[in-house]
């Protein structure tokens, strides 16, 4: 099996449930399917342990809008747990394709209940997509009821309901999801 059977695997469709309103209060659930497709942005923004692959760097595996990850079937374990909130489905509109709007969302790491919400992880090189249409609104209405952090490269920016930006400090053990 080559590379690109890999990558076929790679970008299963993962079966979402998503509420479509019938117009009379009630909600009725379609199945949806999305695929990573053509992006591949999982394998350069988080940081991978297993991979000693540091933050905003390629995968020394990856192979981008050629076909995803070359050790597909020997991938890590937070390699394989990952999925992003577009490819997830959860609630996020198709404009959030990451290799569109090069970001992804994440659920925030708990840090128990009242600090749970989402991660916005900004490919550096485009560091002012979260600032765009219809990115920012979006993130301003959810920012109404959860926590919203954006990650740019090592900056760290708390949003706050009516706009408000203020720095996060993280430490390098909280970007690799390591014990402090």
């Amino acid at each position: 099996m080559d590379h690109r059977d890999h990558a076929r695997r790679l970008r299963s469709p993962v079966q979402d449930r998503r509420p479509r309103s019938r117009g009379d209060g009630e909600d009725t659930y379609r199945m949806t399917k999305r695929t990573c497709g053509s992006c591949s942005l999982c394998c350069k923004l988080p940081y991978v342990r297993e991979l000693n692959k540091s933050i905003d760097t390629w995968c020394k595996h990856a192979s981008p809008g050629r076909g995803g990850c070359l050790i597909y079937p020997d991938r890590p374990s937070s390699c394989r747990g990952f999925i992003c909130g577009w490819l997830s489905g959860a609630d996020i509109g198709d404009e959030w394709f990451p290799a569109r709007c090069k970001m992804f969302i994440t659920p925030r790491p708990s840090e128990g209940l009242a600090k749970k919400g989402i991660l916005v992880t900004v490919d550096p090189a485009y560091p002012n997509a979260w600032r765009r249409n219809p990115y920012y609104p979006q993130l301003l209405a959810w920012a109404q009821h959860m926590l919203v952090e954006i990650r740019v490269g090592r900056r760290f920016i708390g949003l706050d309901a009516d706009g408000t930006e203020r720095q996060v400090t993280r430490t390098q053990a909280w970007i690799e999801g390591r014990e402090e």
